[in-house]
């Protein structure tokens, strides 16, 4: 269930569960990850976030991209005992946004769903596949990382209504790149991984010379 206020409660109608599908390749997912699915239960009338991960990305090298069966795991760590935040997988092998939200419609079409992103991929979100068709069938919700200003040159727009800012949200850092440099220059990534999937890091010895 939903945790928490919902300051944009009045901008989702109707009697359907609303759900946040919240796609990435999570690798690893992190404390900023799970942060930012909070924010959308805390900040938006969304009943649940789904936490969609890629097999592997369409603009990202295949072989560059950890295991999907390591990454499912550390998400179903990484949300274990949190209400709301769910694992689902669409068996996205690649994937297009577009794509996803017309499966989440097909496969569970008792719910109302909006598309959550970090502010970094506001400036090329108007480059993905059938961007304009993606507002057509699901609002998105930006969650604002650290710099974020606004949404300038973009489709999105608050105004034309498909898009919602949680400008009251913590600002959170939602890039995995920062946490796998880390892992393999040797530093601690404790305040930044849950301690139980970083204790699943070191015992599968994921992010060492494999990246």
């Amino acid at each position: 269930m939903r945790q928490g206020g919902a300051t944009s409660a009045s901008r989702f109608q109707g009697d359907l569960m609303k759900v946040a599908l919240f796609g990435g390749t999570f690798d690893p997912v992190h404390k900023g990850h799970v942060k930012a699915a909070l924010s959308l239960l805390e900040f938006t009338d969304c009943e649940e976030v789904w936490f969609i991960p890629v097999y592997w990305h369409v603009y990202k090298r295949a072989e560059n991209v950890s295991d999907i069966s390591h990454r499912k795991k550390m998400i179903e760590i990484a949300i274990a005992g949190k209400p709301g935040l769910k694992l689902v997988d669409f068996n996205e092998n690649p994937t297009y946004t577009i794509e996803t939200i017309h499966k989440a419609k097909r496969s569970f079409p008792d719910n109302e769903y909006v598309w959550a992103i970090g502010s970094d991929l506001v400036q090329e979100f108007d480059s993905w596949k059938d961007a304009s068709q993606i507002l057509e069938v699901a609002k998105v919700i930006v969650v604002p990382e650290p710099g974020f200003e606004g949404l300038e040159g973009s489709l999105l727009s608050e105004e034309k209504g498909n898009c919602i800012i949680l400008w009251d949200a913590p600002r959170v850092d939602l890039s995995s790149t920062g946490v796998r440099q880390k892992l393999l220059q040797g530093e601690d990534v404790s305040p930044l991984v849950n301690a139980s999937v970083l204790q699943y890091i070191k015992k599968n010895n994921l992010y060492r010379n494999n990246k």
